[in-house]
């Protein structure tokens, strides 16, 4: 079980997290890990069509001040978990962020700079 320590807490989001792995308490099987993948992935798509475009993050406090917002996509960011979060919920999110940010790669509008 891969732990990752540090201080942050969802109720600061307000809102309930997509993810459905466990944070704590289970035994991560190469099985499980697989399917939090499939899971995370499934979810991002279902809110891509939804129109929900997010990023999900847990670990470490969020920067004081910083705003709530994905550099690499503009997205917001969703905080879904704190410091102690299981292989199988570090699988999850990893993917569904990985869907988002592929999805916001194929779709950005590319602008071409105009000719003078």
């Amino acid at each position: 079980m891969l732990t990752i320590a540090a201080v942050a807490s969802p109720a600061l989001a307000g809102e309930k997290s997509p993810i459905i792995s466990p944070e704590m308490g289970t035994n991560s099987s190469p099985k499980e890990i697989e399917a939090a993948k499939v899971q995370g992935a499934a979810t991002a798509t279902k809110d891509i069509k939804a129109g929900e475009l997010r990023i999900l993050y847990f670990g470490k406090p969020w920067s004081n001040g910083k705003p709530l917002v994905d550099d690499a996509t503009g997205y917001r960011v969703q905080i879904v978990a704190g410091c102690m979060v299981t292989s199988q919920f570090v699988a999850e999110v990893d993917a569904y962020n990985k869907t988002m940010r592929d999805w916001h790669t194929k779709t950005k509008k590319t602008e071409t700079p105009k000719r003078q």
